[in-house]
């Protein structure tokens, strides 16, 4: 890797045997911009080739036609990426209001400082389906501040924009448009909050028919998918954009399956293409009782792409993960999965800091800079187990309510009360710590501590989560929902003596099927004699 600040992507011509065969993973980065910024550095991480490297060096050396000239970065496309901005969430929410426009508006502004030749936002740039005409109102406003202007577009459009762009009667990516003056285009799929709804109209369509975004990868018809690519180009580096807006995951995961999804690749013209798959859908198993597990595997993929990138998941890991497809010879590809720009839920994944990720790609070659946000609201999660801390020495002072009453006794401190009052003073001095930019970002911070009554103090009264949050309202966003309890229940045990009694587990796997599929299943196994069939007329007979 590449820390000298020396560029380390090389030209197609520029690369050795030795360094062509060689895959070099990215590894975990993302320190903010604070730190790079004093390093003098770019903390960027670097690969080449980023599969099936001996494969392509053999194709190279067949095709091409003398020495080509090294690739520049006149040859680069700078990309910045990010997911699941969730514009809209917390409208209502006093003090947090404003937490997503922020963001989203601190996106664009990296767009701009980085000089990216474009955004790419995998689903989700709003909260909801039908957001408020406050919400769109400010979008509108950030997207003619930030990406209409005068700054040269350097790359081009030149697949069919009819193919591209079919749901749309503006056939042709905004910044193409002679009545725009676009400097920072935007391309996006929709993800599951924005999808579509009444005449199958995403909050998106309005912002892709103004010329604000561009919006690809929707469908009309979900029976067959036919997925084509965006084809682009910068001086002698080509990429093909292929996007699938959010479906659900029982459906997609059929359509795979039954060869329903159709990759039109780009132009078999000699040329090299960087592929790069964009789509927002459920990436671990998420359900333990249909067939489909609610999510896509990513064995499902197709393998000719280099780069998949995944929204939906809320976790960010701004690092490229390999995933070896069937693990042949010239199968794989790179995922990534940036996360959300904002927390929507009180979880360890959220919690973690936010990124978007600039995507640099020359010729077959790409890296990837992790940027970590500023403007993120600090969030702390931890957990208690009564259980185990109430054994410590030093508690034994402190009473644990009875069992089975209904009401504390007031003026006593219970032991749960005491835990929870250090536990919420050492989270908010973490919380302290997160704080990237005193002037961006916000403050007070969101916890949640998650007390587990277990044990000896399963039949406890909990504390009252509500009230011993509200007593911290000035130090806290949340203190509403700061506190979750959960109580461990003690089960009954039925013991019973007949052998011959089955009892059938009514969350048996049930199979994601279509009505039609149910029903041809059905008459494959009911006997002939339970058929309903129909008799030529001179065999019509009553019995």
């Amino acid at each position: 890797m590449n820390t000298s600040g020396e560029e380390s992507v090389k030209s197609e011509d520029g690369l050795d045997m030795d360094e062509r065969d060689s895959i070099r993973e990215s590894q975990e980065g993302g320190r903010g911009r604070n730190e790079r910024e004093e390093n003098g550095d770019e903390d960027e991480t670097a690969m080449a080739d980023p599969r099936r490297a001996m494969n392509r060096v053999r194709q190279f050396n067949e095709t091409a036609a003398g020495v080509q000239k090294k690739l520049t970065e006149a040859d680069t496309f700078e990309i910045l990426v990010a997911t699941d901005i969730h514009v809209g969430y917390g409208e209502k929410k006093p003090g947090r209001s404003e937490d997503s426009i922020n963001t989203f508006e601190e996106v664009l502004q990296i767009a701009v400082e980085e000089k990216v030749d474009f955004l790419l936002l995998a689903g989700d740039l709003f909260h909801e389906n039908n957001p408020s005409r406050a919400i769109q109102h400010k979008v509108i406003q950030l997207l003619r501040k930030y990406c209409f202007n005068d700054n040269p577009v350097n790359f081009t459009c030149i697949s069919d924009p009819h193919l591209s762009f079919q749901h749309s009667k503006f056939e042709s990516a905004n910044f193409e448009d002679m009545n725009l003056n676009v400097g920072l285009p935007v391309f996006t799929i929709h993800g599951n909050h924005d999808d579509m709804a009444g005449k199958k109209l995403t909050a998106l369509d309005l912002l892709h028919e103004a010329g604000l975004v561009n919006l690809f990868g929707k469908f009309n018809e979900i029976s067959q998918f036919d997925v084509y690519p965006v084809l682009m180009q910068k001086g002698q580096t080509r990429v093909a954009l292929y996007g699938i807006g959010s479906q659900r995951d029982d459906r997609l995961c059929r359509a795979f399956k039954d060869n329903n999804v159709t990759f039109h690749c780009q132009p078999d013209d000699g040329e090299k293409w960087f592929n790069i798959l964009t789509l927002h859908q459920n990436r671990p198993q998420r359900s333990t009782v249909r067939s489909t597990g609610s999510h896509i595997p990513a064995k499902l993929l197709p393998n000719f792409m280099e780069l998949v990138v995944w929204g939906h998941e809320h976790e960010s890991i701004p690092h490229a993960e390999w995933e070896p497809g069937s693990g042949e010879d010239g199968d794989g590809f790179y995922i990534l999965q940036p996360g959300s720009t904002v927390a929507t839920s009180l979880t360890v994944d959220e919690a973690k800091p936010k990124h978007v990720v600039k995507l640099r790609i020359r010729g077959s070659q790409f890296k990837l800079q992790p940027i970590e946000l500023k403007t993120v609201r600090p969030m702390v999660v931890d957990t208690i187990r009564m259980s185990k801390v109430s054994r410590r020495l030093e508690y034994k002072k402190y009473p644990k309510p009875d069992e089975g009453i209904k009401q504390r006794i007031a003026g006593v401190k219970y032991l749960d009360e005491v835990l929870v009052e250090e536990k919420i003073r050492e989270m908010l001095a973490k919380a302290k710590d997160l704080v990237l930019d005193d002037n961006r970002t916000p403050w007070p911070p969101l916890l949640r501590l998650n007390i587990q009554y277990d044990g000896e103090w399963a039949n406890c009264q909990p504390l009252n989560a509500k009230k011993v949050g509200m007593q911290y309202s000035e130090e806290v966003a949340n203190p509403v929902d700061m506190i979750a309890v959960k109580r461990e229940r003690v089960k009954n045990r039925i013991k019973i003596d007949d052998d011959d009694m089955e009892i059938t587990d009514p969350t048996a796997k049930v199979s994601a099927l279509t009505v039609e599929q149910i029903i041809a299943k059905h008459f494959e196994t009911v006997p002939m004699e339970e058929k309903l069939t129909i008799l030529d007329n001179g065999e019509s007979q009553f019995h």
